[in-house]
């Protein structure tokens, strides 16, 4: 009883403390205590444009301003929160830092002001800031940075510089973050990265340059930084490797190189990344990886190559990652998958795979993958199949099914996906009538997916969730058609995805239009043989009647003024066509009784 009348006080006291702290809250915002205990401050609401101190508790450790309607101007306001330790001001069109804003809060740990419009920093923005740790001043308009501007954070391990104009470093910029252990400097055109100016924190854990326009990089750059263990180059112009890029880098656990115009992976290019986990080029140009390439990455769980133009993965250098958990070979359309079946047997370890984007997936492909957990086969086409291809995964918590042309689902796939806990239906054309959704309804009470499969057909039940049908309410067997809506068409599957019985129906008809054509053929033969024999025949008719034909062009062609298309031959007969189309015959002389007395 005491212990319970202690546990109900504690409860009365926090109650009070929190009711205290919001009786000091700024208008238009929120005030509590976060689950640490401390004191903070939210304001979300827009309109801000001015921020008066004194509507604050002095004793407030955290303060978080967002919204980007906001117009703020950052001076020495923030000299009596001796207790502050997270400042957010954020979206505020904060236009420069005033010099020794933050004096005398020498326990301000987190600054973040990302997302104005600073154009300009100085060393003399952060005095006094010795204990900072975390510096986030990303989407702004910096375009200079002069050496030993941040000579005040001594303690900094973390600094957000990305996406701002920062074309260029001077050397020491980076003067005193000897503790610094987290860069970003994505999205500004860089273009070179200059070793002079990471020689004082060689220290560095993680560093990314995503988006800065980055064509070669500087082998000195990679042994200033050796102590790396997360590399993030994606997204600029790298065009290849050589042997040797990495070899400074030999702690390195994650690296990205997505998004660059890499032709093929050289033999042992990560030969010294043997704590590597994570590897991602996907999105690269991608035609050959070497037998030798992935050699020594014995401890690799995750391997993105998708959207490249492999033909083939290489049973050699797949076979050098024992560990690997996660695979994406997405998009690389064409691919060998006779081949990619023989390599899940040498992955079949594999947690997780995206195979999105490539069509005709042999029905037995995913047999050597029983441990398999997460599947992503969005835009794979699997249509009245789904069912087959997905039968020996019998571990699956999650599936993509996006764009893969589904109409229904019969009893066997509505089992299949009952056992899934996570299943994503968007963008397929399902219609919604018993012999398509009735399965799945009788079982809906037994659905838990966040994302629940839509109605497209019948019209008046369109964006309909199949969880909110009632199958007495169903049509029956809406109608056989095809759809021809936003370019989908659910007749282009794949041969290997079409029921029996429509199959032997297409072989049907195809040997029906094959005979029909056949008898159209030899009847039109038959035609032509009775004419030419007809016509010849006609012509030797016409030879007897030879000598009389020259009659044809007796008369007179022209009558009065006008030409006289039917003169007459002789008496009683009109020259046809033909008649007037033949030449006349040769005239043959008769000899006179004188020629034959001279001769």
């Amino acid at each position: 009883m005491a212990n319970y009348i202690s546990f109900l006080l504690l409860i009365f006291i926090s109650t009070q403390i929190s009711a205290s702290s919001l009786s000091k809250c700024p208008k238009d915002c929120y005030c509590d205590l976060d689950p640490n205990g401390r004191y903070y401050t939210e304001c979300n609401e827009p309109g801000m444009k001015k921020f008066n101190e004194y509507d604050f508790d002095p004793k407030m450790e955290i303060i978080i301003i967002r919204s980007p309607k906001n117009s703020l101007t950052i001076g020495p306001l923030f000299t009596r929160f001796r207790k502050l330790e997270t400042l957010v001001i954020t979206g505020a069109n904060i236009p420069a830092i005033g010099e020794k804003s933050f004096w005398g809060v020498k326990s301000l740990r987190t600054l973040d002001l990302s997302d104005n419009n600073l154009t300009t920093i100085s060393v003399m923005n952060f005095f006094d800031l010795n204990n900072l740790t975390e510096l986030n001043l990303s989407k702004n308009k910096i375009m200079r940075i002069t050496s030993g501007t941040f000579n005040y954070l001594t303690n900094l391990r973390i600094l957000k510089i990305a996406d701002n104009g920062l074309s260029s470093f001077l050397p020491r910029t980076f003067q005193s973050l000897t503790r610094l252990r987290y860069l970003d400097l994505s999205g500004n055109p860089i273009e070179d990265l200059t070793p002079e100016v990471f020689l004082d924190i060689r220290d560095l854990k993680a560093f990314k340059c995503r988006k800065c326009n980055v064509k070669k990089v500087n082998p000195a750059f990679y042994s200033q930084l050796s102590h790396l263990t997360e590399l993030d180059m994606g997204e600029n112009q790298l065009q290849y490797l050589v042997k040797d890029e990495f070899k400074d880098l030999k702690y390195l656990r994650q690296l990205h190189l997505d998004g660059n115009q890499l032709s093929a992976i050289v033999d042992n290019l990560f030969f010294e990344q043997k704590s590597l986990e994570y590897l991602d080029l996907s999105r690269n140009r991608m035609r050959n990886i070497g037998n030798e390439a992935f050699s020594n990455l014995s401890n690799l769980t995750y391997l993105d190559i998708s959207y490249n133009k492999l033909p083939e993965l290489g049973l050699d250098y797949m076979s050098n990652l024992p560990k690997l958990k996660t695979l994406n070979i997405s998009g690389n359309v064409q691919l060998n998958l006779l081949n990619v079946r023989d390599i899940f047997e040498i992955t079949s370890g594999l947690r997780s795979l995206a195979i999105a984007d490539i069509t005709d997936l042999p029905l037995d492909i995913f047999v050597p993958l029983d441990s398999l957990q997460h599947l992503n086969v969005s835009g794979c086409r699997l249509g009245n199949h789904t069912h087959q291809i997905l039968e020996p995964l019998t571990m699956l918590k999650s599936l993509d099914l996006l764009r893969n042309h589904l109409t229904g689902f019969d009893i066997e796939l509505t089992e299949k996906l009952l056992n899934i806990e996570n299943v994503r239906f968007e963008k397929n054309h399902i219609i919604c009538d018993t012999c398509n959704v009735g399965p799945m309804v009788d079982q809906k009470h037994l659905m838990k997916w966040k994302y629940m499969p839509e109605c497209y057909q019948p019209e008046h039940l369109r964006h309909r969730t199949i969880n909110r049908l009632v199958k007495e309410n169903l049509v029956e067997c809406y109608a056989n058609y095809f759809l021809y809506d936003e370019g989908f068409d659910a007749a282009s599957t794949s041969i290997n995805f079409l029921h029996e019985s429509q199959f032997h129906m297409f072989a049907v008809l195809f040997a029906a239009i094959f005979v029909l054509s056949l008898l159209i053929i030899i009847i039109s033969i038959s035609i032509c043989t009775r004419q030419r024999a007809h016509y010849y025949t006609r012509e030797d008719g016409k030879g007897d009647q030879m000598n009389g034909s020259e009659k044809c062009l007796e008369g007179s062609l022209i009558t009065g003024t006008e030409i006289n298309f039917k003169f007459p031959l002789d008496d009683d007969h009109i020259c046809t066509v033909d008649e007037v189309c033949l030449p006349p015959p040769p005239i043959k002389h008769s000899s006179s009784p004188t020629d034959t007395r001279s001769s």
